[in-house]
């Protein structure tokens, strides 16, 4: 068996034909399953040679076999059980799907390369349970094309197995965190400068600047190029090889892209007149883009070009990945970016009913919460309009509760707010004042409605991530009889004094968060605090 599928590799023509693929060895079993075990009992470099140069057509039915078998593990059954049985307890109990929580994030590729209706609902089911089972992933950009894809060739259960497979392996097949996808375009470049020198050195004169600070913003979403831009019939052989390679497969064809691209508009300088060069990088960035929406290869040629690059070690992917990835860490308290909550978007209660976000939002920041309180409506304490713009009446409606949710709305319409995880009522003790004026958790949050998205974006605590250092700021909370302060360092992410008129949102360290509206001082049109409680409180 093993000998022909040699013969197979070293000849690169196989028949579009499955049954064709061997007249020898494969013949003697019938079924397409049974020769994609064949297949998959080789060695791995039989293996990857083989699929590399596959010449089966898109809706060929050896993919469904040949992926599932790629990914099948001593857990694929398990999985499958676990599927099943997560979609029927989300039924069971009335549980209220919204999209998973990870895909709200800043670069994360929606692409579902064409699904029917039915299947981007199964999709969004399908995400949803991911997140369920693995809360820890809360940044995988590639995570929702590369689950359409599969859906394209198999069942849900089926795809949820495969996708547990490729997620327990790592970053050698997905990367999961901000830090890892982050440093990866920074990876791509020094790869472009070690391996195809003369497109690094085009790429420089088209920018006007040898800063790899700057450069590096040509190639920081080519993890679209892959799953969004590239033709389905691409990005489906890019697939049947990345199953196999792993994420130095979508390396190598993010390599080629830029090396096809400098082929093709090398002599182009037309749309780079009176540009800056950070500019420059973006225009190039969208250049590699086109290039790849409209590839002007074949996808062979594509793969060709890809696995021909020579001397592209795994070793050194990773020595690159890890370099850059403590210069991300380094840089990353400092950056003003909203931080996804790795919670499930599943409600087991009614989101709560506010006079300034609509049903969504109301969801949203409920799912945003730990989860221990995502099984109590909230419920209202204090209204502006109701009560007034009194500090006294205030802490009079809201002193008892222990946790709370502020929702503000300003006279520009714009609308942001704060979970507060410890009791206003701890302004009291005298004694742990007296050390600190600050008290609450890191449990806290801000977040803000972002006006063009209608989207939430959330802040959480700098020292939830896992990277920041030990002494991390932890000034959730502050307040006296007439005012009221929500993180602060650097500046107060939310503050309000004397009354409940008038505040000011600066960018605030504790939460590494911009200023939560686009002035810096607001005026309180309403005003909204409810009261967070567990399921069994």
């Amino acid at each position: 068996i093993r000998s022909a599928l040699r013969s197979l590799n070293d000849s690169v023509s196989l028949d579009s034909d499955y049954s064709s693929l061997s007249s020898t060895s494969f013949a003697v079993v019938g079924k397409p399953v049974d020769q994609v075990k064949l297949i998959v009992a080789c060695t791995k470099q039989q293996i990857k040679r083989f699929v590399r140069h596959n010449n089966w057509p898109i809706g060929h039915e050896v993919r469904t076999d040949l992926w599932k078998e790629l990914c099948r593990d001593r857990d694929f059954d398990a999985n499958k059980q676990l599927y099943s049985h997560e979609v029927q307890v989300m039924l069971q109990n009335g549980v209220k799907t919204l999209r998973a929580s990870f895909l709200s994030a800043e670069g994360v590729v929606m692409h579902d390369f064409g699904l029917r209706e039915i299947g981007a609902v199964s999709l969004q089911r399908l995400l949803i349970v991911i997140e369920c089972v693995r809360p820890e992933i809360t940044y995988v950009p590639v995570l929702y094309p590369l689950c359409a894809l599969f859906l394209h060739y198999m069942s849900e259960e089926e795809t949820f197995a495969c996708v547990m497979h490729l997620i327990r392996a790592g970053n050698t097949y997905i990367q999961q965190s901000f830090v890892a996808v982050t440093a990866s375009s920074r990876t791509l470049l020094a790869l472009l400068k070690r391996h195809k020198s003369s497109v690094y050195n085009l790429l420089k004169r088209r920018v006007g600047t040898a800063d790899e600070t700057i450069l590096v913003r040509a190639l920081r979403d080519w993890p679209s190029w892959l799953f969004r831009h590239l033709p389905f019939e691409y990005a489906v052989r890019v697939v049947d090889c990345f199953i196999v390679e792993g994420h130095k497969m979508l390396i190598r064809v993010a390599i080629a892209i830029v090396y096809i691209w400098s082929k093709e508009k090398k002599r182009d300088y037309s749309s780079f007149a009176m540009k800056t060069c950070e500019e420059r990088a973006d225009a190039l960035g969208q250049q590699f883009a086109e290039t790849a929406a409209s590839c002007p290869v074949s996808v062979q040629t594509l793969l060709d070009a890809a696995v021909g690059i020579r001397n592209l070690k795994g070793s050194t992917i990773a020595r690159y990945q890890k370099q850059f990835e403590d210069v991300v860490r380094e840089e990353k308290v400092s950056m003003n970016m909203p931080r996804i909550i790795p919670s499930s978007k599943l409600l087991y209660t009614s989101p709560f009913t506010s006079q300034i976000v609509n049903a969504d939002v109301a969801t949203a920041i409920m799912c945003s919460l730990p989860n221990r309180f995502q099984l109590e409506t909230p419920r209202i304490l204090f209204r502006l309009s109701d009560d007034g713009s009194s500090f006294t009446q205030l802490w009079a409606k809201i002193d008892e509760a222990e946790q709370t949710l502020i929702v503000i709305k300003s006279s520009n319409g714009e609308v942001f707010g704060a979970y507060c995880s410890a009791s206003w009522a701890e302004r009291h003790d005298a004694h742990e004042r007296a050390r600190s004026r600050y008290f609450g958790t890191g449990e806290s949050f801000v977040w803000k409605v972002d006006v063009e998205s209608g989207q939430l974006r959330v802040y959480t605590w700098v020292g939830n991530r896992g990277d920041c250092a030990d002494n991390c700021p932890q000034m959730f909370m502050a307040a006296d009889d007439k005012s009221l302060v929500i993180g602060s360092g650097g500046g107060d992410a939310i503050a309000i004094r004397d009354e409940l008129y008038r505040g000011i949102s600066s960018a605030c360290s504790t939460f590494a968060s911009p200023p939560l509206i686009k002035d810096r001082e607001f005026i309180i049109s309403q005003m909204e605090v409810f009261d967070i409680r567990s399921g069994s409180a």
